[in-house]
């Protein structure tokens, strides 16, 4: 697995899954092969294919959401948006 932050990129022998049980709630998973910080999300940008493209505050960085798991991202930054 491979980890991106705003700045570096490391590389860790945990699973994804590992990853997802042990990091904080504002990450969520958005596809089989990304898990994103929630609090970070600068704006989503809805495609024709389906899936939707996230911009990080902070970074040129981007990662796509599959459309399974784009209804759980939104609640989350909706969750976030209201504080709780």
């Amino acid at each position: 697995v491979v980890v991106h932050t705003a700045k570096n990129i490391y590389e860790t022998k945990r699973r994804l899954y590992e990853l997802e049980e042990l990091l904080p709630g504002d990450f969520i998973r958005v596809s089989k092969s990304t898990i994103l910080n929630a609090s970070k999300v600068r704006g989503i940008h809805k495609n024709i294919t389906g899936a939707s493209e996230v911009e990080f505050a902070g970074s040129s960085k981007k990662v796509f959401v599959s459309r399974n798991y784009l209804k759980l991202l939104m609640t989350k930054l909706e969750e976030k948006r209201l504080g709780r």
